[in-house]
Order: structure tokens, then C-alpha cells, then sequence
């Protein structure tokens, strides 16, 4: 093959895997595109950051709770939603507009006992500091999309104003 053939030869090639990468087929599954929005709150100590991935698979929602002063906890996600004997206010990640969850949330963190002897009650408590509840959830369509939380921070011995069921917009 001579000079001016191999040239043309690669000046075709070149155009070729120029236009596959410009389609989005240079890679062998397909385009993957993931999306990520967030949305944060402040409120009752605590600082609420939750930020969605969403991608072909599916997507997660994970949604860090960072209590504002050292010392504070938060109450465990398996915490009945009316406490034990009526204390505690169990952490709760949920979504509605466009999207469903497509399981159960999950904690980042070991769940302890608090113990109350003078109340004779274990609460199930995150130790203090930030928990992260990951949720799976997938897209219902276009539209906004919205986490429900609710939680309750305290310390050993000061609990601050409960949150329930506040909005974050997620953009």
C-alpha cells in the first residue's frame, strides 16, 4: 500500500472512531449516564445533607445526618415510629414526587443500646456524630424530586426539638 493510500487509510479510521466516541458507543454497554442531585436542611441541630445517584441500574439516595454540636446522637432507623414507652424519635428517610424506594434503608452506623434505668427502657441509638441512611429508589419520570425526614438528636442529657417530616428538594 503506498503513502497516500495509508494516509487516507488513517484519516478514515481517525473520522470512524471520532464519530463512535461523538455517539457514545466507544463504550461496549452503551451510554451511562448517572445523575447526581442534592438537597440539604437545616433543622433541630442537625444538618441534613441527601444527595441522589441515579443511574441505568437504578439509584441510591444517601442522606447524612451531622448533628451541629458534639456529643449529640441520633435514634435508630428500626425505632418504632412512636419510640419505646413514647421516647425517641426514630431517624426516617423516605421519597415521594418522582421516586419510589425499591427497598429498605440501610445505617452506615452500629446500632447500641442507650439505657434509661431511671425509665427502665433500652433505646436504640447511633453512636454521636454523623449517620448516613442509604435508600435504593428509582425514577418514576420527570418532575421534583423529594426527601421526607424525620429524626431526633440528643445527648446524654439534652434532647433537642424533634424534625418531623420536613421536605428536601433535591435539584
Amino acid at each position: 500500500m503506498g503513502t497516500e493510500a495509508l494516509t487516507r487509510r488513517r484519516a478514515l479510521v481517525a473520522a470512524l472512531a471520532g464519530a463512535l466516541l461523538a455517539g457514545g458507543c466507544a463504550n461496549s454497554g452503551g451510554p451511562s449516564s448517572t445523575t447526581d442531585r442534592s438537597g440539604r436542611l437545616e433543622a433541630g441541630g442537625v444538618t441534613v445533607e441527601a444527595t441522589l445517584t441515579d443511574g441505568p441500574d437504578g439509584g441510591r439516595l444517601r442522606t447524612t445526618f451531622r448533628p451541629q454540636r458534639p456529643g449529640f446522637h441520633l435514634y435508630s432507623i428500626d425505632l418504632p415510629p412512636d419510640g419505646v414507652q413514647g421516647l425517641g424519635i426514630p431517624t426516617v428517610v423516605a421519597v415521594r414526587g418522582s421516586l419510589d424506594a425499591t427497598g429498605a434503608a440501610s445505617a452506615d452506623m452500629p446500632v447500641s443500646n442507650l439505657r434509661i434505668e431511671e425509665l427502665d427502657v433500652d433505646l436504640p441509638v447511633y453512636p454521636d456524630g454523623p449517620v448516613t441512611v442509604t435508600l435504593p429508589v428509582r425514577s418514576t419520570g420527570d418532575g421534583p424530586a423529594e426527601v421526607v425526614v424525620t429524626y431526633g438528636a440528643c445527648s446524654a442529657g439534652t434532647c433537642l426539638p424533634p424534625v418531623r417530616e420536613r421536605v428536601i428538594a433535591l435539584t
